[in-house]
């Protein structure tokens, strides 16, 4: 009877380990696989048989593929920052999308590695494979090419008037096609900024969440706003070719979501 159980249990954990989405979890149930199987050759008067298995299924293969898990690679993130969805905090970093991208990251057991680079740049970069994701800012409907995650934070376009004057945005934003024939686009937000402080432009058309850093930083006190009404959401963008991480992604989110972690992180930095 004994025995009958526990090759019950074997089966049972051998489809526990192939069905998991942590790799972890997989691990941990092919470890207990091994002890049952132990447990149960011992019951069958094949101690020596149990003793093997013990020592080698459980001890030497589960700590080689721990061992594995944590040398799985980096997951690669390009990023403009954006407060406070990500920006840099004294010697490290800080945001929503980081603490978002540091828990995907333990979650399919990656190192976390994050690089500034121009915004201009990280289309070419994702495309090309040289990095995995792009964070900072990226509007769900943006860039051609890359394919956007759920979004994590909603928010619509707005338009920022100081004088009389061209008009300008992001290059590759969803603002882009609002600046008309003579408007210009910049690569940088911060350029943007800089045009409209110094007279080059008359208007910017922008996001709420930008402006937002621009009142902070109390930069165009008397421009006059308007808020346009298509919404828009920031997301993380990929390659469309790398399917299997925008699953893994995408998974890990609507988790999030489903736990409600993900709306009391957007609480946490957007309060």
């Amino acid at each position: 009877m004994v025995a009958i159980l526990l090759a019950v249990l074997a089966l049972f954990l051998v489809l526990f380990s192939l069905t998991q989405k942590r790799l972890l979890w997989g691990v941990i149930g092919v470890g207990v696989h091994s002890l049952v199987l132990a447990g149960l050759y011992l019951v069958l008067a094949a101690p020596d048989v149990a003793l093997t298995e013990a020592a080698v299924g459980f001890g030497l293969v589960t700590f080689v593929y721990l061992l594995a898990l944590r040398r799985t690679g980096k997951l690669v993130v390009a990023a403009v920052p954006l407060y406070p969805l990500l920006y840099p905090a004294g010697e490290g970093i800080a945001g929503l999308e980081w603490e978002i991208l540091e828990r995907f990251a333990r979650w399919c057991h990656r190192d976390l590695e994050l690089i500034w680079v121009p915004r201009a740049e990280i289309p070419r970069l994702v495309q090309s494979g040289e990095v995995h994701l792009a964070a900072g800012g990226f509007l769900s409907r943006g860039e051609n090419g890359l394919v956007f995650t759920r979004p994590l934070v909603l928010t619509r376009l707005v338009r920022v008037r100081v004088a009389e004057g061209p008009v300008g945005a992001v290059l590759g934003e969803p603002a882009a096609h609002l600046v008309g024939p003579k408007g210009k686009l910049f690569p940088e937000a911060a350029d943007l900024a800089r045009a409209l402080a110094r007279g080059e432009l008359g208007e910017a058309v922008t996001d709420l969440l930008r402006l937002r850093e621009w009142t902070m930083q109390n930069l165009f006190p008397e421009a006059e706003t308007t808020v346009l009404p298509e919404e828009y959401g920031f997301a993380f963008a990929l390659n469309p070719a790398d399917e299997e991480l925008r699953q893994s992604l995408e998974g890990f989110l609507a988790e999030l979501e489903r736990q409600g972690e993900l709306r009391e992180l957007v609480r946490k930095y957007l309060r």
